[in-house]
């Protein structure tokens, strides 16, 4: 039994006692909300323990956390804040009376417009709501720092559902000595497990308790043609054909099911879509972000790892600690090599102004928050300036596990091609880049030399001999010609222009050479060969030490700091008395090898309480579009424990059990009927009443697709989806504004995006396409594919007005109807066949009768239009004209920039190169792929 469990049951039978006597214990009385009246010590704590904390966490973000930015002007760090009231004149809050408190009004949320916290799924529960109701009836006491501090150490407050801990270095006595609830630290606590009645799906079994104490009803199962198109989607993120719903709806029992999502699991396309969710956390992208944004030639290694693994099932543990210390664990695996790539996904920078003591703390800082939240959801950056405001993490123990990375360092280290790795497009590539780098120098050469023409006139003219630009070094000033001599404005910007693309160019080369993009463990030196570092074996400069730094600057050090671990969890541990925490609780290294192996051991060891419970929330929220817990990405006291805790631990408990294995437990989610339910809810009326967000899973939630699975879906449809695996990235069209406008970088201009020459290497799924951070592709971008600066946990799913103009007005997506409408108009042209062909490559169904004689209307009305209107063929540039300011003497300049591709590109089939009827029936299938049935997951 879980330590909360047997103190909430030590709890009740003190109250039984306690109540046979009519006496009634202080704490236990606060969430009554039946009582008018409290003690004064006991509403003092009802403050210290429950106000204050919730105030923290859910109101002063915005009310007083900062002093220059209140809003509604409400200052809500102080009684005499409430009582001033915010810009409305009113109260926050009258002590003694809960109904004319706004402050209550809000958290109950009775006025939409006033509702507080402002997001539905941080509300208050009703039992936080009593403990404001009662505080407010006792008068709204606000205890002093000094009272405070002593309720907070009073025994008799103690116990009730709280712990402290004896954490090392805390930065105050008042932290060290702050209490936790129990059921805010679920996610801390040992694995509890779960018994599961024999014959039950444990799933079911979890999930049909909450029903049936909420008194829900279930939905129905979904229909076969639902069934089939959600496990396609959802584990290869590719739609079905026609032939595989019929197939499957003629006879739709479980054991087909189960058959069909054994094919799903071991299609290549599984890896894909299971790696798109994982690079998504881990900010994956193959430029450098910030001013220059540089390429990152062979980030590309690592996004196949990923696939790689998930595609092979590499246990979740192993997958852990080959992206943390791969290198140290195999140091001669290749596959290692590239697997800590994942220490270098964040966006990084350093450039001649960075201060190197600077941006080497900034990587140290990114990547303990990043190992935090994507194998714990635990984010670790709140640590680093001081204590964690709401979770026991010491600010000691940020730094603690900032020292195991204190001996990694940068580098693209020689790693030879893997035979599974995709060089098809390389040599093409190369030749492609090795032409720019030609282009370039010829002409710099050409500046050069109307820079060396001008010098020898001048030279001649004062019947001086002509010397190269070496030897005129040597020259003294005064005999030295003019500097930047016969060059007019454009000459020297436009030079500075050639000599950062060259830099770029020779850089993306590197992208051909067997390198990863990698680490290695040694001193704080790297060498650097153009903007790359190289690996320093035999380095013998002494190792720095690690020291927690005030405010998180690097340059207020103090005590130096050992690696370690975070305390908070073997201390939790200790208070089972049947569990041995010893294996949470070790010694790491100090030298120079080994600091990353000894910490991704303790991440991945089976005893952790965190790991386990992180991967399988994410896994349940893939399938059902929402988590467990509230927030993938933490787990921490600042939100509310999950309804579903006991299922969490089983789910955690069961893929350890299967050593492990992720295919396993999506096996086990899609077996369930929770999974296979509709979306449906049987009783809608008694589903907004008592769970209007669907938390305890009573239907199915539908989605919409995600940005990459619209994309993949229609190139699949209409036939021009390249389905070949990994390699270089490839570039696919986007907005051709978007594409040619100018993106400056430090001291220069990059060069314009451009996409493949080739349709089928622009074809390719979206999870292999380019992925630049300063360029977002704007239809994925709209559609809420995340940006890669920070961990995205859980996608957003936004309806907005660009979102309807761009499945209608995109030329990619046109052209992706038009490719469709294509394929059907050469199997037959008579228009009811063309029809159904459609709705069945769309909508996966045929259309009823309406819906026929709807399509054959709008086909006559488009072919009239089509007759009527045509279309331009279209008009690619071949060069974009640029302006910029040269930088030193501040004038503009102008230089037309060439674009390549369009010289000999192979475009889609385009509108104006068809006759009408396929572009009426090009505009049926728009609007079939602009409709519900293929935009969301049912």
């Amino acid at each position: 039994m879980k330590l909360v469990d047997r103190l909430r049951n030590t709890s009740k039978r003190t109250w039984l006692v306690l109540a046979s006597i009519l006496l009634f214990s202080l704490i236990i009385t606060w969430g009554n909300t039946h009582r008018s009246t409290h003690s004064t010590e006991s509403l003092a704590a009802l403050f210290v323990f429950e106000i204050r904390p919730l105030l923290e966490t859910k109101c002063l973000a915005c009310h007083g956390k900062n002093p220059d930015e209140i809003e509604g002007g409400l200052d809500l760090t102080s009684r005499q804040g409430m009582l001033r009231g915010g810009l409305s004149g009113k109260p926050a809050v009258s002590p003694g009376s809960v109904e004319e408190s706004q402050l209550v009004m809000a958290i109950k949320r009775l006025d939409p417009e006033t509702a507080m916290p402002p997001k539905s799924k941080e509300r208050l529960t009703v039992e936080e709501i009593s403990y404001f109701e009662n505080w407010i009836r006792g008068g709204a006491p606000w205890p002093t720092e000094e009272e405070n501090e002593q309720i907070s150490k009073d025994p008799r407050w103690k116990g009730k559902g709280r712990i402290s801990f004896s954490i090392e270095g805390a930065l105050s006595q008042a932290w060290a000595d702050r209490q936790y609830r129990l059921e805010a630290l679920w996610a801390y606590q040992p694995l509890e497990n779960i018994e599961i009645p024999a014959g039950h799906h444990p799933i079911d079994f979890l999930i049909d308790q909450q029903l049936e104490k909420a008194s829900l009803s279930k939905a129905q199962r979904a229909s076969p043609d639902q069934l089939v198109r959600r496990a396609f989607l959802d584990l290869t993120g590719l739609p079905p054909d026609y032939a595989q719903v019929k197939d499957f709806s003629q006879n739709p029992d479980s054991n087909k099911f189960s058959s069909l999502i054994e094919s799903l699991l071991s299609r290549p396309n599984y890896g894909e879509q299971m790696a798109q969710l994982w690079l998504d956390v881990v900010r994956y992208a193959d430029s450098d972000g910030f001013s220059n944004d540089y390429i990152r030639p062979n980030a590309w290694r690592y996004r196949d790892y990923v696939i790689r693994s998930f595609n092979t099932d590499k246990p979740y543990d192993q997958f852990v600690i080959e992206q943390i210390a791969g290198d140290e664990l195999d140091p001669e695996n290749p596959e290692m090599q590239i697997a800590t790539g994942f220490l270098r996904m964040g966006p990084w920078e350093h450039t001649f102004m960075s201060v190197a003591k600077e941006t080497r703390q900034l990587f140290l800082d990114d990547v303990v928050n990043s190992v935090g939240e994507t194998f714990l959801s635990t984010p670790l950056m709140c640590a680093k300036c001081h204590d964690h405001k709401f979770d026991p993490i010491s600010s000691l123990d940020y730094y603690r596990i900032q020292a195991c990375f204190a001996t990694t360092q940068f580098a693209d280290r020689p790693t030879p091609f893997l035979s599974t790795e995709n060089r098809q497009l390389m040599e093409h590539e190369k030749k492609r880049i090795q032409w720019w780098i030609d282009q370039t120098r010829y002409e710099q050469q050409l500046i050069e030399a109307k820079e060396e023409s001008a010098v020898k006139s001048w030279l001649t003219q004062r019947g001086k001999p002509y010397l190269s630009k070496r030897d005129r070094r040597k020259l003294p000033e005064a005999e030295k010609p003019p500097r930047y001599l016969g060059l007019n404005n454009t000459d020297l910007g436009y030079r500075k222009v050639l000599q950062k693309r060259m830099q770029t160019l020779n850089s993306e080369l590197r992208k051909f050479e067997p390198l990863a993009f990698s680490v290695y463990n040694g001193p704080d030196q790297v060498a650097w060969s153009g903007r790359i570092m190289e690996v320093q074996l035999n380095d013998t400069t002494p190792l720095a030490e690690t020291h927690l730094l005030q405010g998180g600057s690097i340059f207020a050090p103090l005590q130096a700091v050992k690696p370690g671990i975070l305390q908070s969890i073997p201390l939790l541990q200790k208070y089972e008395s049947d569990l041995d925490s010893s294996s949470l609780d070790p010694v790491l290294p100090e030298g120079k090898e080994g600091r990353r192996l000894a910490l991704a051991r303790w991440i991945a060891h089976p005893d952790h309480p965190l790991t386990s419970r992180s991967i399988v929330n994410r896994i349940w929220q893939f399938h059902f579009g929402e988590s467990l817990a509230p927030d993938p990405n933490n787990f921490g006291t600042a939100n509310k424990p999950p309804v579903h805790s006991a299922l969490i631990d089983y789910l955690a408990t069961y893929l350890i059990d299967q050593d492990w294995s992720l295919k396993s437990l999506h096996r086990l989610i899609m077996t369930s009927e929770a999974y296979q339910r509709s979306t449906i809810p049987l009783n809608m009326e008694q589903q907004k009443l008592k769970d209007p967000e669907n938390n305890l899973y009573a239907h199915f939630n539908p989605r919409r697709l995600h940005a990459e699975e619209i994309r993949d879906g229609m190139l699949l449809i209409s036939g021009e989806l390249n389905l070949e695996m990994g390699g270089i990235p490839a570039r696919p069209e986007i907005n051709q504004e978007v594409a040619l406008q100018p993106r400056h970088i430090m001291g220069s201009i990059a060069q314009a995006y451009q996409p493949n020459r080739h349709r089928t290497e622009r074809n390719r799924r979206t999870i292999y396409t380019l992925r630049i951070r300063s360029l977002e592709n704007p239809f994925l971008s709209v559609f809420n594919q995340p940006r890669t600066e920070i961990s995205c946990g859980i996608r957003s799913e936004s309806t907005i007005s660009p979102q309807a103009l761009a499945m209608l007005n995109n030329a990619q997506i046109r052209n992706r109807a038009l490719a469709t409408a294509v394929k059907i108009y050469d199997e037959g042209q008579d228009p009811e066949t063309q029809i159904r062909e459609a709705t069945r490559k769309i909508w996966l169904r045929d259309p009823n009768p309406e819906e026929m004689t709807q399509a054959k209307d709008y086909l006559k009305k488009m072919v009239g239009y089509h007759h009527d209107n045509e279309i331009p063929a279209s008009n690619r540039p071949t060069k974009v004209k640029r302006e910029m300011f040269e930088e030193m003497t501040g004038e503009s300049f102008e230089f037309d920039e060439r674009l390549d591709i369009y010289e000999d590109y192979e475009s889609d089939v385009e509108y104006y190169q068809v006759p009408e009827p396929v572009r009426a029936l090009a505009d049926y299938c728009l609007l079939l792929f602009n409709s519900n049935e293929f935009m969301y997951v049912y």
